[in-house]
């Protein structure tokens, strides 16, 4: 053991299961008045957690999990920390899009992709579910929860059958036992990517000379969605050279470009093909197999709202049954919006008194 100060310890703890530990103490016995904690949850590559342990926590109790995803709602965190809950939050692989217009296809190439979040956000539910003894937590009370992307990362964990990495123990399951979805990204092809139909019909209405050499611009047409064959801004300088090569009027290379400027800015679909990105789909992966007991909670005025309304009215169609909660006048970052945040929490622990994850408040 290795300490520092007297009363408020860093301590580092390798345990007989390769488990790195860092973590700080308020008080002298680290299983009755632990802090926060990381650790480890693959060792390559190296992945790591930070668990926020309740008041009165020890590592005999049986208490329920809350793990999130790739947010940072405050309010939520204390409210559930309170409530008894452990809170736990691990780190996924670094995606950055906003690095991909300055990148060459190669470099994006061997860039980190979506999937390995997937795979991520399963292993950190598997590696809790199988080490709850030491968290001090009830395997079968794992509550997954996220914002935006995260909320549909924390659905992923119980849909997706496809990613998995290869240090996982598959005989533990990585299906949560509630999901709490804020604001939720359901379908990235239906919000990020763009349909061939539609880019087809448009360069026949305002750019026909075009159609002929749209393979130099995209792949396999016959595809449901476009797979860009270089960067945004690339492309819209290729339709002036080659429009200009082939003698096409000046507006329809203008219209040509606009035409181009459908496909994301941030050249996503570079990073995240469409095969992959269909294998992710939320609605395309939904059955009419039940969802874990789930609440979903959405602004009215969120930008994603036609998504989010499609994939409602799809799982409805199937059958499943889950919470929905919608707030008036709420954006994207509703829950952290004075208005909305307090409320949401509340709407977020009933649901939870209700299933049986945390006791009624006293």
């Amino acid at each position: 053991m290795l300490y520092a100060g007297e009363n408020n310890r860093m301590v580092m703890h390798v345990s007989s299961l390769g488990l790195l530990l860092l973590s700080t103490v308020v008080g002298s016995v680290f299983a009755e008045n632990p802090s926060t904690a990381k650790l480890l949850y693959r060792k390559s590559p190296a992945r790591a957690m930070t668990v926020y342990y309740p008041p009165g926590w020890k590592e005999s109790d049986r208490r329920a999990a809350l793990v999130i995803f790739r947010c940072n709602v405050p309010e939520q965190r204390q409210h559930f920390l309170q409530r008894g809950m452990v809170v736990i939050k691990p780190s996924t692989t670094p995606v950055n899009s906003g690095l991909l217009p300055s990148m060459t296809l190669e470099a994006i190439a061997q860039a980190p992709k979506p999937k390995e979040q997937v795979k991520d956000c399963k292993s950190a539910i598997r590696y809790i579910r199988s080490h709850s003894d030491q968290l001090g937590i009830d395997p079968t009370k794992v509550v997954a929860t996220g914002t935006s992307g995260g909320a549909d990362l924390a659905l992923l964990t119980h849909l997706n059958r496809a990613f998995t990495h290869p240090e996982d123990e598959l005989e533990t399951s990585s299906s949560p036992d509630a999901l709490v979805l804020y604001a939720p990204a359901f379908d990235g092809l239906d919000i990020w990517f763009v349909k061939s139909a539609d880019f087809l019909a448009r360069t026949r209405a305002e750019a026909p000379a075009f159609q002929a050499l749209l393979g130099h611009f995209v792949d396999d047409l016959d595809q449901e969605y476009l797979q860009p064959l270089d960067h945004r801004a690339t492309l819209i300088s290729r339709a002036a050279e080659i429009g200009a090569r082939e003698e096409i009027a000046d507006p329809q290379i203008a219209a040509f470009q606009e035409i181009l400027g459908m496909l994301n800015k941030r050249d996503w679909q570079l990073l995240h093909p469409v095969e992959d990105a269909r294998r992710m789909s939320a609605s395309r992966l939904l059955t009419r197999d039940p969802l874990p007991p789930t609440i979903v909670l959405l602004g009215d005025r969120d930008h994603l709202r036609e998504a989010q309304s499609a994939f409602v009215r799809h799982a409805r169609q199937l059958g499943q049954q889950f919470h929905l909660k919608e707030y008036e006048n709420g954006g994207h970052s509703f829950m952290i919006q004075p208005a909305f945040e307090s409320t949401s929490t509340l709407d977020v622990d009933v649901f939870l008194v209700e299933g049986g994850f945390l006791a009624p408040k006293k």
